[in-house]
């Protein structure tokens, strides 16, 4: 679920109010959010003394479990304190895993992400939300192209900096970089502004290792 609390909140002008902020987003149960976060929209207040608007900085859990995503957003001015709050994180972590059903952990086999910033959140969702759209595009044109698909998991597809989609030239249990980088070739040359797919490419034809800690 997503929660808001009051909070106290001091304007530049010197003025202190009380408003309420979102301090926990499910995209589950909030889709909506998402995109106003993208937008800029979250918790954004106006003071009653000067009528400036502005963001209010506060601490935000994000949790968005089809794309394994769990972000701890720090207000950017804890950035000094990076090591604290990474320790802290990991903690309430484990203990809000520990407190899952058995079968729900099963379904939490990936780390949280610490952020610094409500801006570096909605960069992260903006840049996997382009990825999405040039998924789609990837499945129409292996439809047309005879090319197989393999989808390896969101957090695993983070983690190494690539689509969740990639193209295969034939079927594998396990993605072979040979037939990803030769499926890729055929990709972009349907569709040469799929930029995350080129990058991918570049990448594979200059190091195809980077295929590796998929299979393992």
């Amino acid at each position: 679920m997503s929660i808001s609390n009051l909070e106290e909140i001091t304007c530049s002008c010197g003025e202190t109010f009380e408003a309420e902020l979102i301090s926990a987003i499910s995209v589950s149960d909030n889709p909506e959010l998402k995109e106003a976060l993208i937008s800029g929209e979250i918790n954004i207040v106006c003071c009653p003394k000067c009528g400036q608007m502005f963001y209010a900085e506060n601490f935000i859990l994000y949790h968005d479990c089809e794309n394994e995503l769990i972000a701890f957003v720090y207000p950017l001015s804890f950035q000094n304190q990076a090591d604290q709050c990474r320790k802290k994180m990991q903690r309430e972590f484990a203990r809000a895993v520990e407190n899952f059903a058995e079968s729900e952990k099963k379904k939490i086999n990936y780390e949280p992400l610490l952020i610094f910033g409500i801006e570096d959140l909605a960069l992260l969702l903006k840049a996997e939300q382009e990825i999405e759209d040039e998924e789609a595009v990837l499945e129409h044109i292996a439809r047309e192209n005879s090319l197989n698909t393999l989808k390896i998991s969101a957090s695993l597809a983070r983690k190494f900096g690539i689509p969740k989609v990639l193209p295969v030239v034939k079927t594998k249990d396990q993605p072979e970089a040979d037939s990803v980088l030769a499926a890729l070739k055929i990709l972009v040359k349907c569709n040469p502004n799929l930029t995350n797919y080129l990058k991918l490419l570049d990448k594979l034809s200059q190091n195809k290792s980077i295929l590796d800690g998929i299979n393992s």
